[in-house]
């Protein structure tokens, strides 16, 4: 089965589904040069009958992923399309808008922080600033973690729409990695109660014993989690002494990360200053290494 990438060239698939690649045929037909196309252009580019592309296109326009010029009867791509584009791009600006306040964070805290985001039923980190300290978290951009037993994870569980948490704690296996982790639904709802009331999150030693996390939420325009940032480090640095003081800085960061995606600007209630981490230990302070952003999906 073939199908034509963007340029227009054939590309050769070992699997697909034939209404599907036609309708992406269909799409890759627009682009910067041809934004709108006529029925005959379309034909002549998807090589397919014309009642075809007119059942294919009539359905496409029922979805909103195209729409048409009612004086040129000329096709162009629909409002789902730009609607579905915009949350990918808005992905790729919380990774660009979160870098420069994660390294702010770990070079005044000393450990790693991740910035992520749940997919399915698990945490996806998509960006990482790594400190230079010894006994780093192993940890990559891309990689996958329980939810409900990590930082960021639970900063984004606790936030979820009754409903949708509602239905992860049904469906996923809540297995116990270590003595901490807490496996009961019902202790995990209350858990969440206390993220959201005391905005950070603690991963305390649940996913790995010498491990301790601290996250919190990011917030976009509308007051909506849309991800997640934490520090992680050994659990003989980021201690029940100490974690307090480091949530502090995280729930800054994360506040400033958040007024920059729009949230606050508003006249939202409890905005605060930007971020500026002037009484940070400066003892605490290590060069550090950023690890790209992930740009594609996870």
């Amino acid at each position: 089965m073939t199908y034509l990438d963007r340029k227009g060239g054939k590309k050769k698939r070992t699997y697909g589904i034939q209404v599907l690649d036609r309708i992406v045929n269909i799409l890759n037909c627009f682009s910067d040069q041809h934004p709108e196309i006529s029925f005959s252009e379309i034909i002549q580019q998807v090589r397919l009958n014309k009642s075809t592309v007119y059942r294919l296109l009539e359905a496409m326009r029922e979805y909103d992923l195209i729409a048409t010029d009612r004086s040129t009867g000329k096709y162009f791509l629909g409002m789902r399309l730009f609607e579905l584009g915009m949350v990918s791009i808005g992905r790729l600006e919380i990774g660009k808008i979160a870098t420069p306040l994660l390294e702010t964070l770990v070079d005044h805290v000393g450990e790693t922080a991740h910035l992520g985001i749940l997919d399915g039923d698990e945490a996806v980190y998509i960006a990482k600033v790594e400190s230079r300290l010894p006994f780093r978290v192993p940890s990559d951009v891309g990689r996958r973690y329980p939810a409900y037993c990590t930082g960021v994870g639970k900063a984004l569980l606790a936030h979820l729409p009754e409903e949708k948490l509602e239905a992860y704690l049904t469906h996923t296996s809540l297995h116990g990695f270590t003595r901490y982790t807490i496996t009961s639904p019902i202790e995990l709802k209350r858990h969440f109660q206390q993220i959201r009331t005391q905005g950070y999150s603690i991963d305390n030693q649940e996913i790995d014993e010498s491990l301790r996390c601290v996250g919190a939420p990011i917030r976009d325009h509308s007051g909506k989690v849309v991800a997640a940032i934490s520090i992680a480090g050994p659990a003989t640095r980021i201690t029940k002494r100490n974690v307090r003081e480091m949530a502090s800085y995280v729930t800054d960061c994360a506040e400033s990360i958040s007024r920059q995606l729009g949230y606050g600007n508003n006249g939202a209630p409890n905005a605060k200053p930007p971020i500026s981490f002037q009484k940070g230990p400066k003892d605490l302070k290590r060069p550090v290494r950023v690890q790209r952003i992930l740009v594609s999906r996870p």
